[in-house]
């Protein structure tokens, strides 16, 4: 800007300003009081511009923003607290927003956009939803400390075939209940249901209480629950966690969990 239309510039300035910002003399101009004021703030202002502007641009492509995700009980030992840490290690300017879910609840809550992803058992990949594998892991048998079987070499499910089973209801979670109830006929029996619970956490502690014995996903193991005993079992069914998500939904944030999603699966499916 050429020295005219500046002097102009300052001079509407000060007088909406109603005051000097500065002081003029033969060796030159330099600031007022109230100049330097505003010099000070004028530079955060612009600060704060280059800031906001910087936000927009993350929230555009992800990096900032906010992402709502559910899980079912089975991921609080396998995958949440790996995925979550990669999440936010990765994008620490995004509020991650994490619970816990019922499986049936989560399809809800997905599919009315209460949530954004969602890790729970295969078969919510259906009309708008789509999925990914994150893990597949066996299955374990679980056993009170005192039980008969507890400190067997080898464990076969035809073993268990007069046992009570602690088993989720299949209203709640159809995948792992079936998983059970079919390994159990392969070997020649159908279940004898002694108790039917919503929770994994609290199933391992029935069994540790010697109500029955079940079967459960092997990272339950690190729930390290007294009076409880894991057993892996021959020929044993595996249970797979995906993440879910709509294709509608157009958070950014969500393509970016995707791909921490894909690094997760990869480092442990190898």
């Amino acid at each position: 800007m050429s020295q005219p239309p500046l002097s102009r510039q300052i001079a509407l300035m000060e007088s909406e300003l109603g005051t000097d910002l500065f002081e003029r003399g033969p060796k030159g101009v330099t600031l007022t009081a109230a100049g330097r004021l505003l010099l000070i703030d004028a530079r955060e202002v612009l600060r704060v511009a280059a800031l906001a502007e910087n936000n927009v641009k993350a929230a555009r492509t992800g990096e900032a923003g906010e992402l709502s995700l559910g899980f079912t009980m089975c991921a609080a030992y396998s995958v949440i607290p790996a995925l979550t840490r990669l999440y936010k290690e990765a994008f620490p300017n995004v509020q991650l927003r994490v619970k816990e879910l019922m499986p049936t609840v989560l399809e809800q809550a997905l599919r009315e956009g209460d949530i954004d992803v969602g890790i729970s058992f295969p078969g919510l990949d259906s009309g708008g939803t789509r999925s990914q594998q994150l893990i597949r892991e066996p299955m374990n048998a679980v056993l009170p400390f005192n039980h008969r079987l507890a400190r067997a070499r080898r464990l076969r499910v035809e073993d268990l075939a007069e046992e009570n089973f602690i088993i989720v209801p299949r209203d709640q979670a159809p995948v792992l209940h079936d998983s059970v109830i079919t390994r159990c006929q392969s070997a020649g029996f159908t279940p004898r249901i002694g108790l039917e619970v919503y929770l994994q956490q609290t199933i391992v502690h029935l069994v540790a209480e010697g109500l029955g014995v079940a079967f459960v996903p092997m990272s339950m193991k690190s729930g390290r629950v007294d009076g409880a005993v894991f057993k892996a079992i021959d020929d044993t069914p595996f249970i797979e966690q995906h993440v879910v998500w709509q294709r509608r939904n157009l958070n950014p944030c969500v393509q970016r969990f995707l791909e921490i999603c894909l690094q997760f699966a990869r480092t442990r499916n190898v």
